[in-house]
């Protein structure tokens, strides 16, 4: 067949040429489509992307800014815990908020729902105000605002979660892996803590990056730590010891000064004469061990990372 008889027999079979076009289109495309998924990589799994993340490897064509890889994991896991601290410190409805986060390790979600919890727990003794006021007027009356603001957001969950053991049981049972912020085997949560595991567990909550979680292991753990000074008495050291921790564990997380701690002791003793939760700490130490006290919140200090601070200011 010649082009004119070609062109002829297209003329008089319009209606099969555009058939055998689309046939021979689709064709193509079919061909070009199977190209393409040839040299396609497959696409990583999420799971497997943050565990490439956790461990610290650096991403192709850059570095981990100088980091070492505990430093890169802390800041990356200290970012991913970020969204969860904003909402456990805005939650307007603690019980609502625990039972969304548990589901939610890998933001942090499952330590921050015990953390909520145990804020309401601290309400549980606070019986009402005291009936006679000495200081600052002006603070108590915010302290009076911020305990019942935090009683409302706490409804229902000592209610329905009077103790944290079967909390910390169903936290644990939740799908969604192990929370990189939850101590191992819940050690000074609903286990106590122990001599051998203080410094393993304090490192460990140092690395995440998260101060929150960094406070919850310094108080857990206060007896357990050598700051190099003794007051001669096994007890006294450890009750300075508790101190110390309190003072330093609210240096971290930033709330000394109209926190939850200082507006309790506001409300519920009448003692409002100081509204920086460390200065109602150092007003329990007898003037006898005031400097050991010192020495050790100097050495807390240091073992957490704070810059050396005078008594009574922020060392940050």
């Amino acid at each position: 067949m010649n082009a004119s008889d070609f062109l002829y027999w297209v003329r008089n079979h319009k209606s099969s040429a555009a058939g055998l076009a689309l046939v021979v289109a689709g064709c193509l495309a079919l061909v070009l489509l199977a190209r393409r998924a040839h040299h396609l990589q497959p696409r990583a799994r999420p799971i497997a992307a943050a565990a490439v993340a956790a461990s610290g490897a650096p991403s192709p064509g850059g570095s981990a800014a100088g980091l070492t890889p505990s430093d890169a994991r802390g800041t990356e896991q200290n970012t991913r815990s970020a969204r969860m601290r904003t909402e456990f410190e805005n939650a307007p409805d603690y019980l609502a908020f625990i039972e969304q986060a548990i589901g939610r390790p890998q933001e942090g979600g499952k330590f921050y729902a015990l953390l909520a919890w145990k804020r309401c727990n601290d309400l549980r003794g606070h019986q009402g105000s005291a009936s006679v006021i000495a200081g600052n007027d002006a603070f108590h009356d915010g302290a009076a605002a911020l305990i019942e603001d935090i009683e409302k957001r706490c409804a229902g969950v000592l209610e329905k979660y009077p103790a944290i053991q079967p909390l910390y049981d169903l936290a644990m049972q939740q799908r969604g892996g192990k929370d990189f912020l939850v101590p191992e085997g819940g050690r000074g949560i609903v286990l106590p803590a122990g001599r051998d595991t203080a410094k393993p567990d304090i490192d460990a909550a140092l690395r995440t990056g998260d101060r929150w979680a960094a406070a919850e292991a310094l108080e857990n753990n206060a007896d357990f730590i050598d700051v190099g000074n003794s007051a001669g008495d096994d007890g006294v050291d450890r009750q300075l010891h508790e101190w110390s921790a309190e003072i330093v564990a609210c240096e971290l997380v930033g709330n000394c000064r109209g926190g939850v701690q200082a507006s309790l002791h506001c409300v519920g003793t009448g003692d409002c004469v100081h509204d920086d939760y460390r200065d109602v700490v150092r007003s329990e130490v007898p003037d006898t061990h005031r400097a050991v006290f010192d020495t050790m919140v100097e050495g807390m200090r240091q073992r957490m990372g704070l810059a050396p601070g005078q008594p009574g200011t922020d060392p940050s």
